[in-house]
């Protein structure tokens, strides 16, 4: 199995941690995995990306023009992203701050309030783990234990006390992924 996947938003909104989570996470599952930052000279309000590979084998390139899941979080890099999409791919996009849709028939596209969804867990900066809690629950890239383990790299010393609030939000946005995906 090899995931490729893209994360993308705004700078400050937490894209380039989303992708080391998962990397880190991938790690202690002993997969491979390779991610690769692309960013404006902006740190915050900016264009931010990643691209994430994981893999039980080794992974021939860490580059892919053609993703098969992407994280989009607004609307230019809904733009950029979902037409790469490999057919059969997923995208979850966030619905607060995208406004347009895509006529591809051949895709799975789970629309999340994902900073809605945020400001009600009361920390507007977990839409990225809501995003990705939806995202994994369709792909599988890695367990819940393995988003933890990640989240223990990103958040540790006196940071470690935000774990606990980031699982809750990759919580619930796979409850959310589900309850699109029933309907």
């Amino acid at each position: 199995m090899l995931h490729e996947m893209i994360f993308a938003g705004f700078g400050g909104q937490g894209i380039l941690t989303l992708g080391m989570t998962v990397s880190y996470g991938a790690l202690d599952q002993r997969l491979e995995t390779s991610w690769i930052p692309a960013y404006g000279p902006e740190s915050r309000g900016g264009t931010s990306n990643c691209t994430v590979m994981v893999s039980n084998e080794k992974i021939a390139s860490p580059v892919t023009t053609t993703p098969g899941a992407v994280i989009v979080m607004n609307e230019p890099s809904f733009t950029k992203f979902v037409p790469r999409l490999k057919p059969g791919g997923v995208a979850v996009c966030n619905r607060d701050l995208i406004t347009s849709e895509t006529d591809r028939q051949d895709i799975t596209v789970v629309w999340i309030n994902a900073n809605m969804e945020a400001k009600e867990l009361g920390n507007l900066m977990t839409a990225g783990n809501i995003c990705l809690g939806a995202l994994n629950s369709h792909v599988k890239f890695l367990t819940r234990e393995g988003i933890e383990q990640g989240l223990s790299h990103i958040f540790s010393g006196s940071k470690a006390k935000l774990i606990p609030l980031n699982l809750k939000a990759y919580d619930r946005g796979a409850e959310l992924a589900m309850a699109v995906a029933a309907k």
